[in-house]
């Protein structure tokens, strides 16, 4: 019994130490994310992690300890050997948990969750996803943590005999090794079982994460049900919710603009990838990286407080589309049953007589986009299969042949019609093979690099566009499909890696409005209801859009990300941590205590109707 006991504390203690070495690898991998980590706070941080790593390695050995017991009775050379591949297997597991967590935050801002599961079905899309840490990184610290975690197995004596207990001795044992090691996996004889609440303690998401155990985050993501079935963000009565949320959703009086040349435009959306405004100089981000998109706000209308809703092409798809926002650790299109019951702007359009077509140089296949676009009413959807593709990245054709395809297409298009065309030669791993003239490997190098070959073919495309026939009755509404936390290491959660470029031109935009800028605050979700308001069609079914062009409305910006909320308006902007409880970023320290907790309260409103919407829209 005490030989017994003797090996699985061992075994525990060697677990606890590469679950040691694992956060340290997460921690550390990135040290430029947003705020220098003071000692203390990382210190804390490990001492945070240390009940979760216990109750990640007691689920690794109870295995081993069933597996043991029958030793007590008699030498068994199989269950030896068993033994010893099951701890190979078990650290292999953890450490390609854990290596997939630090590519996951680094695109992402989280760690493995059901909405990064969904995505193994598109595994060739999924590594190009998380593409944001370099493969060869990511090798290379897998292979360390599988030796180092093989080096200290390898010092555990495997052989030891476990017969010499007395009879007594052995029955304890087969009674209360494993009681004891289930207490452990619940974390403790605390009313409650540990969750993933535990570790969140602090304003950075790095901290917080690392102190979430990978192994025991993706054991519970096997336990627990991959779809929502009842809202975890109940902040407060659904009257309260209900009332909050029409408050700032209710219609005006006000004065709507009105910023067409023509009542019934022709319509280009182009969505962007992964444009931030970090990156676009009239933006006040970098200089030189887009010089074509800076050009072309000289003759349109730009919203300079503009946010996207989540930070997935999809996600920014529903959100214009349809006008329902991002949802954490979910996504909506890929739930048959809720996006076929969602509203269409394409749906609207079509019924006055526009003619709509969706254009992508990829798989339109991926992450379910086909099924929606063809839900929602696209009368034409064309993507990798529709044009000979000369050049292309691992997602799809250069934009300046998407540009040239639509362009050919477009060229005696029935009117009015709408148009959807979607980018993709600035998506990570940002391998565009061009010299845009920005050196060096470094990812945010790469990553201006692609931006400014998709500005340059953007600012081609515009320009040929003016010398088509439809030109001065069409509306050309830019916009990015989500931001990115590069160039600038900005964390995930940020209120800046969710603000993305918007900008209104075309020949239909009328001439007073060309080279203005707008302060309204909106976000993706707005895209519908504005374009309809401007058409004269009803938006009503657009619950959660507001017209950017109607003054007496409340505007402002909201997105979520994994178990939290952003929200910005005129006055302030903030975002909330769920588990932690806790504001990790504010916009104005000065603003009064009262707006910053009316803001937070109407956030928590949001995302609590958000997911209410979300479960009863298959209901």
């Amino acid at each position: 019994m005490i030989a017994l006991l003797r090996y699985l504390l061992v075994l525990l203690l060697c677990w606890m130490l590469v679950f040691l070495l694992q956060q340290a690898c997460f921690v550390f991998f990135e040290p430029a994310w947003t705020d220098p980590l003071s000692r203390s706070a990382i210190l804390f941080s490990f001492q945070r992690a240390l009940p979760m790593d216990l109750a990640a390695a007691c689920y690794f050995t109870l295995p081993i300890a069933l597996l043991c017991l029958p030793l007590l009775w008699k030498e068994i050379a199989w269950l030896r050997r068993a033994n010893r591949i099951l701890i190979g297997v078990f650290l292999v597991i953890s450490a390609i948990i854990s290596v997939s967590d630090l590519a996951l935050f680094r695109a992402w801002g989280t760690k493995i969750n059901h909405k990064a599961l969904s995505y193994l079905i598109y595994p060739d899309e999924a590594m190009a996803a998380a593409g944001g840490a370099h493969p060869g990184q990511l090798v290379v610290i897998l292979l360390a943590q599988i030796a180092v975690g093989w080096f200290l197995f390898s010092r555990m004596d495997h052989r030891r005999t476990f017969r010499a207990s007395p009879l007594w001795g052995r029955i304890a044992a087969v009674v209360l090794f494993p009681s004891a090691i289930f207490i452990g996996m619940r974390g403790g004889v605390q009313d409650y079982p540990i969750d993933r609440s535990w570790s969140y303690h602090s304003v950075h998401p790095v901290l917080n994460l690392g102190a979430l155990n990978g192994v025991w985050n993706v054991i519970v993501l096997f336990a627990e049900p991959p779809e929502i079935g009842s809202n975890p963000y109940t902040y407060m009565p659904k009257e309260e919710a209900d009332r909050r949320f029409a408050e700032l959703h209710a219609s005006s009086n006000g004065e709507r603009r009105t910023i067409l040349s023509t009542e019934r435009p022709n319509v280009i959306l182009v969505l962007l990838e992964s444009w931030t405004a970090d990156v676009v100089g009239v933006l006040g981000g970098d200089a030189g990286v887009t010089p074509g998109f800076d050009r072309i706000a000289k003759n349109g209308l730009l919203f300079t407080n503009f946010y996207s809703t989540g930070f997935r092409t999809e996600q920014g798809l529903c959100a214009m589309m349809s006008g329902f926002p991002s949802q954490p650790k979910t996504t909506i299109i890929r739930q048959y049953g809720k996006f076929d019951r969602l509203p269409s702007m394409v749906n609207v359009l079509d019924s006055v007589g526009y003619h709509s077509t969706y254009f992508y140089a990829g798989d339109v296949a991926f992450a379910n986009t086909r099924a929606y676009l063809e839900t929602i009413g696209f009368n034409r959807i064309h993507d990798e299969n529709s044009f000979p593709i000369v050049k292309r990245t691992e997602w799809g054709a250069y934009d300046e042949e998407l540009f040239a395809f639509h362009t050919r297409t477009t060229r005696n298009e029935a009117e009015p019609f709408f148009h959807a065309v979607m980018t993709s030669s600035s998506h990570e791993p940002f391998d565009i093979p061009v010299d845009e003239g920005f050196t060096g490997r470094s990812d945010a190098q790469l990553y201006r690099n692609s931006i400014h070959y998709s500005d340059r073919t953007l600012a081609a495309f515009m320009d040929s566009c003016k010398h088509q026939p439809w030109y001065d009755r069409t509306l050309i509404i830019i916009v990015a499909d989500h931001g990115h936390y590069l160039p600038h290491n900005r964390g995930n959660h940020t209120a800046e890696r969710h603000r993305i470029p918007f900008l209104i031109t075309g020949g239909a935009l009328i001439p007073q409005l060309r080279g203005k800028q707008d302060r309204t605050f909106g976000c993706h979700v707005d895209v519908a209801a504005t374009l309809l308001g401007q058409l004269g069609l009803p938006s009503d079914r657009f619950e959660w859009s507001k017209d950017l062009f109607d003054s007496g409305s409340k505007h402002f910006a909201f997105w979520t990300f994994d178990d939290g909320f952003g929200i910005a308006d005129s006055k302030q902007s903030l975002v909330f941590d769920n588990l932690g409880k806790r504001v990790l970023q504010l916009r104005d320290t000065t603003t009064a205590a009262v707006e910053n907790a009316r803001l937070i309260r109407d956030g928590q409103a949001l995302e609590q109707v958000l997911l209410d919407r979300y479960i009863t829209l298959s209901q």
